[in-house]
């Protein structure tokens, strides 16, 4: 007969109730994290980074202000469609998908961080202000983010806890249907729309094999993964572009085209 599981000495799932069992809660946290629970305002810790970003030293920016701050590349605090554009296209992301971002991303959270309650009045152009971003947290999410737009580390470690049941460190593509499954709340399309497109472009821009790693996901919390992306993107670019390679590439189209004369 199935027993109750024990989880650093509290019950935390009964056989009876077959979703606490497959949904564990994270343990053995509070030696690398301390109190895991507490929201942490600068920091994206986890159990394998309980510092956070190595070299990331952010005191005066929420966790959530450092995740969007990427599209912010001027760096006036506010984001505009074009910034958006111009972010997804420094991922490497084709202009279907930026176009599609844009419409979704300001749509959905430009007028929840104005400062007035007229839409046309406060934000005709459909503007995002950074300072303001924490209003933009939807639901049907994990709750890594709180309603301050600081990091819970404990959340953070639940998504693996409770998803990647097979401990891979990382998640498949069948590990984030569930997860969007399991932390769909009822009658929320807008949060269920936001989860499905923010891991979809998750999994399309650092997916290995099918697996989107544990740091990854931790690093897009902060924001540096879309520096590291993007940088990479841009050495792609220069090596694909450098004359070297131009110069073999027109060499080729020549002797192709001198063969067909």
């Amino acid at each position: 007969m199935a027993t109750t599981l024990v989880t650093d000495g509290q019950i935390t799932a009964i056989p009876q109730y077959k979703v606490t069992v497959e949904r564990r809660v994270p343990s053995g946290l509070e030696s690398t994290l301390g109190n895991a629970g507490l929201p942490r305002a600068v920091i994206a810790a986890s159990k394998e980074k309980p510092k956070g970003t190595e070299g990331k030293h952010v005191t005066n920016k929420t966790v959530l202000q450092q995740h969007v701050e990427f599209w912010d590349e001027d760096g006036d605090g506010v984001i505009r469609p074009f910034d958006t554009f111009r972010g997804f296209r420094r991922l490497g992301f084709n202009i279907f998908i930026c176009i599609g971002a844009i419409f979704l991303v300001h749509i959905g959270f430009a007028y929840v961080t104005q400062s007035s309650w007229i839409p046309i009045l406060g934000n005709p152009f459909f503007k995002i202000y950074v300072n303001r971003i924490h209003k933009g947290k939807h639901g049907s999410d994990s709750e890594t983010f709180d309603t301050e737009g600081r990091f819970v580390p404990e959340k953070f470690e639940e998504i693996f806890s409770k998803y990647d049941q097979d401990g891979k460190g990382g998640l498949s593509f069948n590990d984030i249907r569930r997860l969007i499954y399991g932390n769909a709340n009822a009658v929320d399309p807008f949060g269920w729309i936001s989860a499905i497109f923010e891991w979809g472009i998750l999994f399309l821009l650092c997916a290995q094999n099918g697996i989107i790693s544990k740091e990854d996901v931790r690093s897009q919390f902060d924001g540096s993964l879309f520096y590291r992306v993007a940088e990479r993107q841009k050495e792609r670019k220069s090596r694909n572009y450098s004359f070297p390679v131009l110069y073999k590439n027109l060499s080729e189209d020549f002797k192709n085209y001198s063969k067909i004369k």
